[in-house]
C-alpha cells in the first residue's frame, strides 16, 4: 500500500540550460460509492446498503448545513465549507447587491490526524500514468500481512483493490496465507474476514487434587 507518483518536466525558465522536474501524484483509481461500501461492508457489521444508506443521507446533510452558512467537520476527516465569487469586478461595496454573488466552490481542510497518518504512508515511483501494477504472489502476500497489521483485518475485496488484482488471486493469496498459518479466517455473519494468526499455547493438564503445601 502505497501513494504512486511520477516526474514531470516544469516549464523551461528564462537562463535555464535544462527544465527541473516535479514529483505529481499518480491517481490510478477513482473508488465509487458501491466500491467504498463493498470494502466498509467486509470490516463492520453493517452491510452495503446500510452504509450506501448512510453515504447518501451524509450528502444529503451535507448540503443543508452548507447551504446555511454553516461549515461541516467530520471528526478525523476534515472541514467543508462554501466560498463564493462576485459576478465581475466591484470597486464601492454600495454596488453590489446578493444577485451579482455566486457560488465558487466547496473547500475542504484536512484534519491534522488525516495528514499525519498519510504523511506516514510509503511513496514508491510508478512511471507512465497508464502502467498497471502487477506484483507477484510473494509481494502480494507481504502486502495484506502489512495491511492486516496496520489495519487489524482485510477481506478478499480489499485484498484485490490493495493489489491491483482480480479476487480470483486475491482469493489464492489468502488460501496461501491461512495454509501457511500466517492468518486466520473469522466470520461476521455470512462474510469472511482475515486477520493475524493467533498462536493458542498448548492446553496444560487440570489438577484434579489440591496441591500439596
Amino acid at each position: 500500500m502505497s501513494i504512486e507518483y511520477d516526474l514531470f518536466t516544469n516549464p523551461l525558465r528564462e537562463g535555464e540550460e535544462k527544465p527541473t522536474l516535479h514529483a505529481r501524484a499518480i491517481n490510478i483509481q477513482t473508488v465509487n460509492t458501491d466500491k467504498l461500501a463493498e470494502t466498509i461492508e467486509g470490516m463492520s457489521t453493517f452491510t452495503v446498503a446500510d452504509i450506501k444508506g448512510a453515504i447518501k443521507a451524509i450528502g444529503e446533510r451535507l448540503c443543508f448545513f452548507l447551504s446555511n452558512s454553516q461549515s461541516v467537520h467530520m471528526e478525523g476527516i476534515g472541514t467543508f465549507s462554501v466560498t463564493l465569487k462576485c459576478k465581475q469586478q466591484v470597486v464601492n461595496k454600495k454596488d453590489i447587491r446578493s444577485a451579482s454573488i455566486e457560488f465558487k466552490n466547496v473547500e475542504f481542510r484536512a484534519d491534522p490526524e488525516l495528514k499525519k497518518r498519510l504523511r506516514n504512508a510509503r511513496i514508491e515511483r510508478r512511471e507512465g500514468t497508464s502502467n498497471k501494477k502487477s506484483y507477484n504472489s510473494d509481494i502480494r502476500q507481504k502486502r495484506i500481512l502489512w495491511y492486516i497489521k496496520n489495519y487489524g483485518s482485510i477481506n478478499q475485496s480489499v485484498a484485490a483493490s490493495l493489489n491491483q488484482c482480480t479476487r480470483q488471486k486475491a482469493k489464492a493469496d489468502l488460501e496461501q496465507l491461512l495454509e501457511d498459518n500466517q492468518i486466520q479466517k473469522n466470520w461476521c455473519g455470512k462474510r469472511a474476514f482475515y486477520v493475524r494468526h493467533t498462536i493458542v499455547p498448548p492446553a496444560q493438564d487440570t489438577l484434579t487434587e489440591s496441591p500439596e503445601e
